[in-house]
């Protein structure tokens, strides 16, 4: 099997310091893939021993459940520091989660190695790290399955079978759908940070909306789960959690190795303002009295003090990284800038609609003609639903658009609502859906880009689809057409 695009970041020598974090002259951790430690079995995992990385995750899972709520190295105070159910009192360090926002990856990163650090204080395995889920290998037809450990009831401990603390029965096992699980898109976006509605790998330049690699893999992943893991404040509840998220963080490592990528930070990345933001930013956890602090310098490299590990292996299946390729822009000639009002192909709002619920069909009139409709249509065509609310969503919708209230319906894309489900009334998520791989059927039709007919509809196959008590409202649909 060839793989590429393979980069080792490590460091030397030494223990970890009493607080879980890492010390300078110490060996780098690794974040083992989840496969390569995983007994693969469900009669297996229930009956046989456990790898050490799981067999320490486990004993510290329990070991955390076991303390308080109110102290901060037990299990609720991790889960409530990303979200707390509604009607839950709010404590100053809980309910931080960076979701729909520039922060999303980075924030993430600092949780997960604040959380590694409590795993390794109360079990005492000071060299353990945190296993990551790779769902998306297509060399692997289990990694869409949850892992075994993850899917058993009780396990075996010194001879006796005891209960497993990895283990929530409300969970889906799996499969996970090939296409909620594609990193293609995500992996080909040259830029970290884009705008709207181009958005980039990890977020846009304006908040409430999600980046490429939060909406695919990261949002499916958590609906397809369902449970604990379908709403920000309890997916922090579920063991499975952490594995997602080590994932989404290493995927961030794949993206940093590929050749062209453009970090906010470098020249043409993002606005002054935007990289002020981002290089400001500090990350604390744990303690209010005397919190665990992460500058953007601590988690943006691996090697720091505050980080130190590494992946098992950070390299793309061949034919990952081949579609990749194929998909990614090409590095402009003669340099290594690649400026966003340049590069960023310009876009024209040229149809809206306010106040639409789900299951509602809306005509959206054009005010403008895209620039070269009437010789032909836009090159691309995305809808943004911004402005979401609700109080029970369903996990996921379909954009069904018609050229003419008499056509048939084409499927133009589809969102999962994680980040909005279980978010008091007043929240708000934007959602932007690429509806260009159906011009070529609108045009078929006889559309000539003066209405198009809009409609979210609950996705079809989900335990959810039917219920009449679960809805969003957007309160502006816009659909954007490429100009150049």
């Amino acid at each position: 099997m060839t793989r590429s695009g393979l980069v080792h970041r490590g460091v030397v020598g030494g223990p970890w310091a009493h607080d879980g974090s890492f010390r300078g002259d110490a060996m780098a951790r690794t974040r083992h893939d989840i496969a390569t430690v995983s007994l693969g079995k469900v009669a297996d995992a229930e009956t046989q021993a456990w790898h050490p990385v799981l067999d320490t995750y486990a004993r510290g899972v329990e070991l955390m459940r076991a303390l308080p709520a109110e102290d901060p190295e037990s299990w609720q105070w991790a889960a409530n520091t990303h979200g707390v159910p509604v009607g839950t009192p709010l404590r100053p360090a809980w309910g931080q989660c960076a979701h729909a926002s520039l922060f999303f990856l980075p924030w993430h990163r600092a949780y997960l190695a604040w959380f590694e650090g409590t795993i390794r204080k109360l079990t005492g395995d000071d060299g353990w790290g945190l296993p990551y889920w790779d769902y998306s290998d297509p060399d692997n037809p289990d990694a869409v399955f949850l892992p075994a450990e993850f899917r058993v009831p009780t396990r075996v401990v010194d001879g006796e079978a005891v209960p497993n603390p990895l283990f929530d029965p409300a969970r889906n096992e799996g499969p996970i759908p090939g296409e909620d699980i594609d990193i293609v898109q995500a992996l080909a976006e040259r830029r970290f940070v884009g705008g709207v509605p181009d958005v980039g790998f990890g977020g846009t330049d304006r908040d409430r909306r999600f980046g490429d690699v939060e909406s695919t893999p990261h949002n499916w992943v958590h609906v397809d789960i369902a449970g604990l893991m379908e709403s920000p404040a309890t997916a922090g509840q579920d063991p499975i959690f952490w594995l997602h998220h080590a994932n989404i963080d290493r995927l961030w490592e794949v993206w940093l190795s590929l050749p062209g990528s453009l970090r906010l930070t470098d020249p043409g990345g993002g606005s002054a303002f935007l990289v002020t933001q981002w290089q400001s930013a500090i990350f604390w956890f744990g303690s209010e009295q005397s919190p665990s602090t992460y500058t953007m310098d601590d988690v943006e490299d691996l090697s720091s003090v505050k980080m130190g590990y590494e992946y098992e292996s950070i390299e793309l299946p061949e034919a990952s990284a081949e579609a990749i390729a194929a998909a990614r822009e090409p590095v402009p000639v003669g340099g290594s800038g690649f400026p966003l009002d340049e590069a960023q192909a310009r876009w024209e709002p040229v149809a809206a609609s306010f106040n639409l619920d789900s299951n509602e069909e809306r005509d959206l009139t054009f005010h403008a003609t895209p620039r070269g409709l009437d010789e032909a249509p836009p090159t691309r065509l995305v809808l943004e639903f911004a402005g979401v609310r609700a109080v029970v969503p369903h996990a996921a919708y379909v954009v069904e658009v018609r050229s003419a209230p008499d056509a048939e319906p084409h499927r133009a894309g589809r969102f999962a609502t994680f980040g909005l489900a279980g978010t008091p009334p007043e929240e708000e998520r934007n959602y932007l859906v690429d509806a260009t791989e159906v011009l070529p059927d609108l045009v078929a039709e006889g559309w000539t880009g003066g209405q198009l007919s809009v409609k979210l509809v609950p996705e079809e196959g989900r335990p959810d689809s039917d219920d009449p008590d679960r809805a969003i409202h957007v309160q502006q649909v816009t659909v954007y057409a490429q100009t150049s």
